[in-house]
């Protein structure tokens, strides 16, 4: 039997630092460093899942830009998954529900890329970082 496959969603945040953009990262509960996400819930869309992982994993509050920035396929308890990825323009900081378990960092796109585990992530995070260049103007 074909498990069914999962739907998360999630998002890459940033903001512009003193040398340029910046991404955070938080620590998966192994300890690996990933971005915000989780399950979509069936009375949700991705980017209000998107939207509140962050705030709950990260303690962070923004607003999506524009369309995904694209998906990657990962497993969640061994169950096949879709992880479809937007960026988040950095906010706020709020204290949030996860602080105890979890990390945070702001870093550079290469301290971040460095970080990031799996590949198919660092390059989510290439493309975020390309269409952020494209469009200057966006804060």
């Amino acid at each position: 039997m074909t498990k069914k496959r999962l739907e998360q969603a999630g998002v890459i945040p940033y903001r512009r630092g003193e040398g340029g953009w910046e991404f955070l990262i938080i620590t998966s509960r192994k300890g690996n460093w990933i971005f915000p996400k989780g399950v979509i819930a069936a009375d949700e869309d991705p980017e209000e899942t998107a939207m509140k992982e962050c705030a709950e994993e990260a303690g962070i509050q923004g607003a999506i830009v524009g369309e995904a920035v694209g998906s990657y396929p990962d497993r969640r308890r061994k169950q096949p998954c879709t992880v479809k990825m937007f960026l988040l323009r950095y906010e706020a900081e709020t204290t949030w529900k996860e602080k105890g378990t979890r990390k945070r960092s702001w870093c550079s796109f290469a301290e971040a890329s460095h970080r990031l585990r799996k590949e198919p992530v660092r390059e989510l995070l290439a493309r975020a970082l390309d269409l952020l260049e494209l469009d200057r103007a966006d804060p």
